[in-house]
This record gives C-alpha cells, structure tokens and sequence, in this order.
C-alpha cells in the first residue's frame, strides 16, 4: 500500500506537467503521469497500475472538478491509463519478461480499445456534458486536421494518432526505468 501510495503521489505530481502537442486540439494534452502506474503494473502487478490511475483521477476530480461538471475527463484519463499499464503489466506477469511482441501487441489492443472507448464512450459523454451537436463537436477536431469530417474520422485521424504517440512516449521512457528499478528491488529482495 505504501508503495501504491508512493507512485499515485508522483502520478499526481507528474499530472501538473502537461504538454500540448502541435498539430492536435488544445484539450488533448501529453503528461508522463502514466509512469508511475507502469512501474507499479510491472513491479507489483496490473492491478497495482490500475489503483495508482485510480487514485491520481480522484485526486485531480476532488482538487480541480472538471470542466463538463461530471469527471469526463478524468474518466477517459483512469481508462487511457489503465489500459496502457494494465496490458504490459499483464503481458509482463504472464510470460515473466517483455518482448518487442508483447509491446506491440500492447500498443495495439491499447490503441483499438481506446478508439472504441472514445467512439462509443467517452466523446459521446463529453459531447451531452457540453451540449453540443456532434457537427459542433467534430469541428474543433477539424480544425486542427481537414481530414476530420465526423465521429469516426474525428478519432480515427486525431484520436488513434494522439495515442499512438502518447503511448510510444510513456512505454519509450517508463519500461526502461521500470525495468532497472525492478532490477535492483529483485537484488535487495535477494540480499535480505
């Protein structure tokens, strides 16, 4: 628990840092809070990484609210997060290391089952929380990517490619500190 704790605070903390990526809507923001739930899917299991998201959505909800009145956001923030870490963390504990197959087979049932959350969940949610007509909604998508006609183009060409970018970062930068701090919690186990 104190180390789920540990983790969930660092979330927290890392949750502050956000960073807009070009070519994307304002709303859709890059932060490396999804770190610490990787480490904790890895190290101590995907539930772990699936309580560190948990913890870190209800914090930002109870300190900031949400802009739809409801926990929209943070809700598609604890699914995206989940997801990321729950399915590495899995591919890790059922064949006891991580292989370039396991993080693409990560990356993808990541990538379409976000898409899938997105069409039928969580754009829907965001787009009743506003008020707003699909046609309005989409045409703030659109007016980062021409392309975007409606929902399905919408988050088939800025969706997936936003997280397919956010996934790659946070897997680009947490395996390989997961893996070294796991390293060396494996050697302090064994030196006791």
């Amino acid at each position: 628990m104190t180390t789920v704790s540990i983790l969930a605070s660092i979330s927290i903390l890392l949750y502050y840092f956000k960073i807009p990526l070009p070519f994307f809507p304002p709303f859709l923001t890059l932060d490396l809070s999804d770190i610490p739930s990787l480490i904790a899917a890895i190290v101590m299991g995907p539930l772990a990484g699936i309580v560190v998201q948990l913890v870190k959505n209800a914090v930002d909800y109870l300190l900031h609210g949400s802009y739809a009145g409801f926990p929209v956001g943070q809700t598609a923030n604890f699914l995206s997060g989940s997801l990321m870490a729950g399915l590495i963390g899995s591919f890790y504990y059922l064949r006891g290391k991580i292989s370039w197959r396991s993080i693409t087979a990560s990356v993808l049932l990541f990538t379409a089952a976000i898409s899938a959350l997105n069409y039928f969940l969580i754009l829907p949610a965001i787009m009743n929380a506003l008020g707003l007509t699909a046609e309005q909604y989409t045409a703030s998508f659109a007016a980062f990517n021409s392309a975007v006609k409606d929902l399905p183009t919408a988050v088939l060409y800025i969706i997936v490619p936003f997280n397919l970018i956010k996934v790659s970062i946070v897997y680009a930068i947490g395996l390989p500190f997961t893996f070294r701090l796991h390293t060396i919690l494996q050697k302090r186990r064994l030196a006791l």
